[in-house]
């Protein structure tokens, strides 16, 4: 399947004209047949109970291996309000939940992890917190089931991310969260091929509020965020929001290069005073040579990531590439002309 795929199924879609406002659960999924259709009843479930909303379904595919889009597409089968679209290859986590937001008719949009470690629960309290007039609601974790050391490292970096771009950053907010129309229509505007959207949509908003939950423990599946990708996403986080790494290898720089000064005056003023006592071997020459390499080793890479992500931003090319849609009411070349520059 190449083309838009509208499907008429068991569920009857709800009523376009009704007055209830439509809200766009956005799931973004990448090998998570285990899990895509216990997270379709569940949420099914909960909205369900919301009387006062219209819902859809959208479930962003970021290329799985596995049989999770076989499974969504039978989903979309019996339910119009599921709406898939899956990408020519995976293009990460960040602009799979952009995308997500991009493709949202609805009045809001709540993003959700497939795996429902976040409490579906916490949408009535979401569209509460929207009706009073919050532009971006996020859920805050009070309480996760992980290890020690994990979770100070995620406080930490919470911590020096609001150090760098402000205090609207709320600690301990993850990708659990409602925003409003308004948002979606700003994020539209944004193309960053390296978007960090925790940073982002706080930056952006102008009235947001967190409401604090337990997270449980994944039960099926496993995790895509390993040690090495929140890693990856930390630092991605630092340099899309602050050039403080830059700042900090110059002072290194200068430090080191003040010492090397101050060393040497050294040296200078002992043959001065007292040559036959000058060190004869090399070690001290060598070490400082190693030292200052591997200084700047790590200062240019610093500077290339920089670069790199300059050059990734003029280059211009699509953020995401769409292989298949189901039941959009439009064909891919049209959405992804809506996505793109």
């Amino acid at each position: 399947m190449t083309q838009s795929q509208k499907h008429v199924g068991e569920r009857e879609p709800h009523d376009v004209s009704s007055d209830r406002p439509l809200i766009s659960i956005v799931i973004p999924v990448f090998n998570e047949e285990s899990n895509v259709e216990r997270t379709y009843a569940e949420l099914r479930r909960v909205t369900d109970e919301l009387k006062d909303y219209r819902f859809e379904f959208l479930f962003t595919d970021n290329h799985s291996t596995d049989n999770t889009f076989a499974l969504l597409s039978k989903i979309a089968d019996k339910d119009p309000d599921v709406r898939i679209a899956r990408f020519a290859r995976n293009f990460g986590f960040q602009q799979s939940v952009l995308t997500g937001y991009r493709l949202a008719r609805g009045a809001a949009a709540i993003q959700i992890d497939a795996d429902l470690q976040d409490p579906p629960e916490l949408f009535a309290d979401f569209l509460r917190k929207w009706e009073e007039g919050h532009d971006v609601v996020v859920g805050v974790r009070r309480r996760r089931k992980e290890g020690l050391l994990l979770s100070q490292g995620r406080r930490s970096f919470y911590q020096l991310l609001a150090k760098l771009d402000g205090d609207h950053l709320i600690a301990d907010a993850g990708d659990f969260r409602l925003i409003d129309r308004s948002m979606i229509e700003r994020l539209r505007r944004i193309h960053d091929p390296h978007v960090y959207l925790r940073g982002l949509i706080s930056s952006l908003a102008r009235n947001q509020i967190g409401i604090p939950f337990d997270r449980s423990e994944r039960k099926f599946g496993q995790s895509k965020f390993r040690l090495r990708g929140l890693t990856h996403m930390a630092f991605g986080g630092v340099m899309a929001h602050s050039s403080m790494p830059l700042r900090i290898s110059f002072h290194i720089g200068l430090v080191v290069a003040t010492g090397a000064v101050l060393l040497a005056l050294s040296y200078f003023l002992l043959w001065l005073v007292s040559p036959e006592s000058l060190p004869r071997g090399f070690t001290t020459t060598q070490i400082l040579i190693l030292f200052g390499i591997g200084l700047n080793s790590i200062f240019l890479g610093i500077l290339g990531a920089y670069v790199g992500r300059i050059y990734d931003q003029v280059r211009q090319r699509p953020s995401i590439v769409i292989a298949h849609m189901v039941n959009f009411d439009e064909d891919i070349e049209t959405a992804e002309s809506r996505l793109q520059w």
